[in-house]
């Protein structure tokens, strides 16, 4: 078995109990365990901080942020745009909007990876569609669009590609003059202008 699924099947293990005991639910549209262990193999639920930054600038109306933190958290940083639904609470029946939504990509984020894992396990089982997970949360989010890392000189373009958005990105969620030089000659990216926010850092 390869080593990048373990922790999704020991999250469905311990999930597993409780999903079973879930109120106020009809086991209607519930899919099988076989089903969802075929859908944690496939990798296309992650989606990179590069495509949600790009999603975000270009306001692109398809996708809809679900931030499984706590409140507190929430209200000191969050992705913008983003609604709260805290990890306890999202199988509370005034959320289900938001999650019976075919046209929307739903993407579930924290600061890390595990908590939107577990409502990713919830939700799935229970039948819920485009349902996506922000490949290593806030976290990265941090290290790869706040402050992408130079790459190297010898790096080949496409690198260097990726750095220039993710340059023009941090100007767009930091503020900042509205354009960026690059590193190639002849070269500028323009950015809308945003306020300044902080950064929570923190696991989960």
């Amino acid at each position: 078995m390869k080593r990048k699924y373990i922790i999704p099947i020991l999250i469905l293990l311990l999930l597993g109990a409780g999903i079973l005991i879930l109120p106020g639910r009809s086991g209607e549209r519930e899919i099988s365990p076989e089903e969802l262990l075929q859908s944690l193999s496939n990798d296309s639920r992650f989606w990179s901080t590069d495509a949600v930054a790009d999603k975000i600038i270009k306001q692109d109306p398809s996708m809809l942020l679900i931030d499984v933190r706590e409140p507190e958290q929430f209200n000191e940083f969050s992705l913008p745009g983003a609604v709260n639904i805290p990890l306890k609470n999202i199988l509370d029946e005034e959320w289900e909007p938001y999650f019976d939504a075919p046209d929307y990509d739903v993407v579930l984020f924290s600061n890390g990876q595990i908590l939107p894992a577990r409502a990713w396990v919830l939700l799935e089982r229970l039948g819920y569609t485009n349902l996506r997970v922000m490949e290593g949360g806030l976290n990265k989010w941090a290290e790869t669009i706040l402050q992408p890392p130079k790459p190297d000189a010898s790096a080949p373009g496409t690198e260097w590609e990726q750095y220039d958005f993710r340059r023009a990105a941090r100007q767009y969620f930091t503020g900042g003059s509205g354009e960026i030089n690059t590193e190639q000659p002849g070269e500028t990216i323009q950015v809308p202008r945003r306020k300044k926010k902080n950064v929570v850092e923190g696991g989960c």
